[in-house]
C-alpha cells in the first residue's frame, strides 16, 4: 500500500443489494384456448337468438294452423321445426361451456405453477435478505484510501489549525506502523499534539522538542563533523536570501571550514560563535588572561561588558593563536562583512547542543516551534531544522542497518524557501521516504508546488487562494462531499421545585336592548275559478176552456165555427196561458157543460254535458304593521380556583453519549465558494476519484419500476472528499482500497409508497366469467 490519504464511508456496501432474480410474473392464459373460447362465445351470441326466434315463430305458426284445421300433422311439423332450430343452440352452448372448462382448467394449472414459483422466489428472497443482513453486519464501515505504491509524497494546501492537526494525526498514525516518523511543526500550531497523545496511549516511544526552548537538549548536531556543521550553518545563513549567489555561499563555507579545522573534532555552535567573535577583535582583557599560555581563556561575546563572558571556557589560547595566524590582517579586512553576518546568525543558536541528553532512538520525533511572535531566532531555528532533517533522511537512506525507514511530515512548509524544500523533496524521493508537506496558505509562492498527482486541498481562507485551487482542479469538475459530526455529551442533573397558585375571578354583566319595527305591505291578488252550471228547469202551463153550448146560438154557425173557433180559441188560450200563466177559476161542473182546465208541466233543458262558468276576481290590499320589543339581562359570575404543585427529580450518575453521523452530498462543483466552505475534517485530492458505478437494472426488467431502480447509465467519475480525522472513524471496521477501487456513491433508490399497488401481482378477472 502507498501513502495513507484518508477514509471514506463504505456507504454502498452498507446498503442491502437488490435480489437478482426477477419476480415471477402472472401466468398468461393459453392463447389457443382463449381464441377457441372467444370463437365459441361469438358463434353462440350471433346464432342463438336468431335460431330461438325462428323456432318459436315456426312453432306458433304451425300450432295455430293445427288449432284451426285440427290436423295432427301440423303439430308434428311445428315440433320438428322448433327442434331443428333449438338443437344447434344447445350444441353451441355445450361447445362454449367445453371451451370455458378447458381454459379454466389450464388457468388453474398455471396458477398453481405460479404459486409454486412465487413461493420459491419468496424463499430465495428471504435467504438473500438474511445473507445481506449478515454481510452488512460484518462489512467494514469505512474504507481507508491509500495512494498507489509509487506515490510517496503528498502536498496539502490550506486548512485550519485543528484540521491540520487531524490530518497529521491520521497520516502519522498510519505511517508509524512501518516507519519512524519525524514531524517538523513550523506553523506554531502544535499540529502534532494529537499524534503524540495517540502514540503515548499506544505505548510508542516518542520525543517532543519545543524550539527554541529545548535547543540545548535537541540532538540536531549529533554525529555531524566540522565540515557538515559548516555546510549546515551556511544554508541557514542563506535560507531566506533570494539574492544569494554561489560565490557568497562558497566564501562563507570556506571561512567556516577554516574555523572548524582549527576547532578540531569538538565543534559546537557555542565554540563556533566564540571563534567568530574572536576574529572580529573581541579579545579578553590582559588581566583576564591565565598565567599559562595553554590554559583556557575568556572569550567575551558582543554583549559582554561586565562580569565573566558566556564563552570563557570555549576556546583555548592555542586555538586563538591559530585562528589569528590562519586569518591574516588583509584577509580579515576582506571577509569582515562575512564574519559579521555569520556571527549574527550563529548567536541565536549558541544554545544548540549545549546540554545534550542521551535518549534512546524514538519511533516518533517531533520538533515544533513555540507559539508566539515569529522573530529572527524562530526563522533561523526553522531553517536549521529543515537542513537537519534533510541530512538525517539522506544518512538513513544510505544506511543499511535494517531498521525502520524514516517518514517526514512538514507542517508550515510555506515558511521555508523553495530551494530548501526542493532539496528535502529530492532526497525523500531518491530514497523512497514518505513525505507530507502541509502549506498553511496557497499563496503565489506556494502555488509553484502544485502538480497533478501529489496535491490535496483543505479549507481555504481567502477567495484568491480558493480561485487558484479551483482553476488547478477545474471549475467544471464535480466531487462527492460529506458532512461528518462527532458529538459527545455528558449530563448530570438534580432539580426540585414547588409552586402554588390561587385565582379568584368576579364579574358582572348587564345589558338592555329595544327593538322597534314599522312596515307597510301593498299588493294585488288574482284568482280564477271554474264553477259547473246547473241545468235550467222549464215550466209549461196549459189552459183548456170548456164552454157550454148556447141554445139561442145558431147551431149552424156555431156548429160550423166550432172546430175552427175551438181550435182558435184553444190556441189562443194556450197562447194566453203561455204568455199569462196566472190561474183562472174553474167553475164547477154543474152538468159539465162549461169551464176551463189548467195543466202545469216541468221539464229539463237540453240533454248533454253541464256547462262551466269561469269566475275571475282581482283583490287589492294595503297593510301596515308596527311592533316593539324590549329585552333586559343581568348576570353575575364569581369563581375561585386553587392549584398546588410539587415536583422533585433527581438523577444520580453521569450520562455520557458518543454519536458519529455522516451525510453524503453529491455533485458539488469545484468553485471557490465550495472550497472555502469545505469542512475542516475533510481533504479533497483531485487524483482520488470514485470508480464507475455498476450498471443498474434496465427499464424493461420485470420489477424495475416497482423497486425504483434506474436505467443503466454511464456514471461520470467524481472526486471524493476524504475524512482525515481518526476520531470520526473510531474503532469501526476498516478496509483498505486504492484510489481506482473506490466505489461510486450512488444515492439510494426512492422507496415506493405502500399505497401504490403492485400491478404485476394484482389479480385479473377470469376470461369468460359470464
Amino acid at each position: 500500500m502507498g501513502l495513507h490519504l484518508g477514509w471514506i464511508p463504505n456507504e454502498p456496501e452498507l446498503r442491502p443489494r437488490d435480489f437478482g432474480q426477477p419476480t415471477p410474473s402472472e401466468p398468461a392464459p393459453d392463447p389457443a384456448k382463449v381464441a377457441a373460447l372467444h370463437a365459441a362465445h361469438h358463434a353462440r351470441g350471433m346464432w342463438s337468438r336468431m335460431l330461438v326466434v325462428i323456432g318459436l315463430f315456426a312453432f306458433v305458426l304451425f300450432g295455430l294452423i293445427a288449432a284451426f284445421t285440427r290436423d295432427h300433422w301440423a303439430w308434428a311439423v311445428a315440433a320438428g321445426l322448433a327442434a331443428c332450430c333449438w338443437l344447434p343452440v344447445v350444441l353451441l352452448g355445450l361447445n362454449r361451456r367445453r371451451a370455458a372448462t378447458q381454459l379454466r382448467t389450464e388457468t388453474e394449472l398455471r396458477a398453481r405453477q405460479h404459486a409454486t414459483e412465487l413461493a420459491e422466489y419468496e424463499q430465495g428472497k428471504a435467504r438473500w435478505a438474511r445473507s445481506e443482513t449478515e454481510r452488512i453486519a460484518t462489512a467494514p464501515r469505512w474504507l481507508q484510501v491509500a495512494a498507489h505504491e509509487d506515490v510517496s509524497r503528498l502536498d496539502v494546501f490550506g486548512g485550519t489549525g485543528s484540521g491540520r492537526q487531524n490530518m497529521v494525526t491520521g497520516l502519522g498514525w498510519e505511517l508509524l506502523g512501518q516507519h519512524a516518523v519525524i514531524v517538523l511543526d513550523l506553523s506554531q500550531d502544535r499540529v502534532a499534539a494529537g499524534l503524540l497523545a495517540a502514540a503515548a496511549r499506544a505505548g510508542i516511544s516518542c520525543q517532543d522538542y519545543e524550539l527554541p526552548r529545548d535547543l540545548a537538549a535537541t540532538p540536531l548536531l549529533a554525529g555531524l563533523g566540522g565540515d557538515q556543521v559548516a555546510s549546515l550553518i551556511v544554508e541557514v545563513v542563506h535560507a531566506d536570501d533570494a539574492s544569494a549567489t554561489a560565490a557568497g555561499r562558497a566564501t562563507d563555507l570556506m571561512i567556516l571550514r577554516k574555523i572548524t579545522g582549527v576547532l578540531g573534532t569538538d565543534v559546537s555552535i557555542g565554540r563556533l560563535h566564540a571563534a567568530l567573535t574572536s576574529l572580529l577583535g573581541h579579545r579578553p582583557a590582559e588581566s583576564d588572561r591565565p598565567a599559562e599560555g595553554n590554559g583556557p581563556v575568556i572569550s567575551a561575546g558582543p554583549d559582554a561588558g561586565s562580569g565573566p563572558a558566556a564563552g570563557d571556557s570555549l576556546l583555548t589560547a592555542g586555538e586563538r593563536a591559530r585562528l589569528r595566524a590562519l586569518f591574516g590582517e588583509g584577509f580579515l579586512h576582506q571577509v569582515a562583512g562575512n564574519l559579521v553576518r555569520l556571527a549574527a546568525v550563529v548567536e541565536p543558536l549558541t544554545a544548540l547542543g549545549a546540554a545534550p541528553q542521551q535518549r534512546p532512538p524514538a519511533r516518533l520525533t517531533c520538533l515544533s516551534l513555540a507559539d508566539g511572535p515569529r522573530d529572527v531566532a524562530t526563522d533561523l531555528t526553522a531553517a536549521l531544522v529543515v537542513q537537519w532533517v534533510t541530512r538525517a533522511v539522506s544518512a538513513d537512506g544510505n544506511a543499511a542497518d535494517g531498521g525502520p525507514r524514516p517518514a517526514v511530515i512538514l507542517a508550515g512548509a510555506d515558511e521555508q524557501s523553495t530551494r530548501h524544500l526542493a532539496r528535502l523533496t529530492a532526497v525523500c524521493e531518491r530514497y523512497g521516504i514518505p513525505l507530507v508537506r502541509a502549506f498553511s496558505r496557497l499563496t503565489e509562492e506556494s502555488s509553484r508546488h502544485l502538480d497533478t498527482r501529489h496535491t490535496a486541498f483543505m479549507r481555504l481562507a481567502t477567495r484568491s487562494e480558493a480561485l487558484r485551487a479551483a482553476e488547478h482542479i477545474g471549475l467544471e469538475r464535480r466531487f462527492v462531499a460529506g458532512r461528518f459530526a462527532h458529538r459527545q455529551s455528558v449530563s448530570r442533573s438534580r432539580s426540585r421545585g414547588t409552586s402554588e397558585s390561587v385565582t379568584h375571578t368576579t364579574g358582572r354583566t348587564e345589558g338592555e336592548a329595544t327593538t322597534h319595527t314599522t312596515g307597510t305591505t301593498t299588493g294585488q291578488a288574482y284568482s280564477q275559478a271554474e264553477v259547473p252550471r246547473q241545468p235550467q228547469q222549464q215550466v209549461r202551463v196549459q189552459v183548456e176552456e170548456h164552454r157550454p153550448r148556447d141554445s139561442g146560438d145558431r147551431g149552424g154557425s156555431a156548429g160550423g165555427r166550432q172546430p175552427s173557433g175551438g181550435g182558435s180559441g184553444a190556441g189562443s188560450a194556450a197562447d194566453r196561458g203561455t204568455s199569462d200563466p196566472r190561474p183562472r177559476g174553474r167553475s164547477g161542473s154543474g152538468g159539465g157543460s162549461g169551464g176551463s182546465r189548467v195543466s202545469v208541466s216541468a221539464g229539463g233543458g237540453k240533454p248533454g254535458r253541464p256547462r262551466v262558468d269561469i269566475m275571475r276576481t282581482r283583490t287589492r290590499f294595503t297593510m301596515q304593521h308596527e311592533s316593539d320589543a324590549k329585552t333586559k339581562s343581568w348576570s353575575t359570575t364569581e369563581e375561585e380556583s386553587r392549584t398546588s404543585t410539587t415536583s422533585q427529580s433527581q438523577t444520580d450518575g453521569v450520562s455520557v453519549g458518543d454519536e458519529i453521523t455522516y451525510e453524503l452530498v453529491y455533485d458539488h462543483k469545484v468553485q471557490p465558494e465550495t472550497l472555502m466552505a469545505l469542512p475542516e475534517d475533510q481533504m479533497l485530492a483531485p487524483h482520488i476519484v470514485e470508480a464507475a458505478a455498476p450498471l443498474a437494472a434496465t427499464a424493461n426488467t420485470p420489477g424495475a419500476a416497482i423497486s425504483g431502480s434506474k436505467p443503466a447509465v454511464t456514471t461520470e467519475s467524481k472526486m471524493v472528499a476524504l475524512v482525515i480525522d481518526p476520531s470520526v472513524v473510531g474503532s469501526e471496521l476498516v478496509a483498505a482500497v486504492h484510489p481506482g477501487e473506490i466505489p461510486a456513491f450512488e444515492p439510494p433508490a426512492p422507496a415506493v409508497s405502500a399505497q401504490v399497488p403492485d400491478y404485476q401481482r394484482v389479480k385479473r378477472p377470469a376470461l369468460g366469467g359470464g
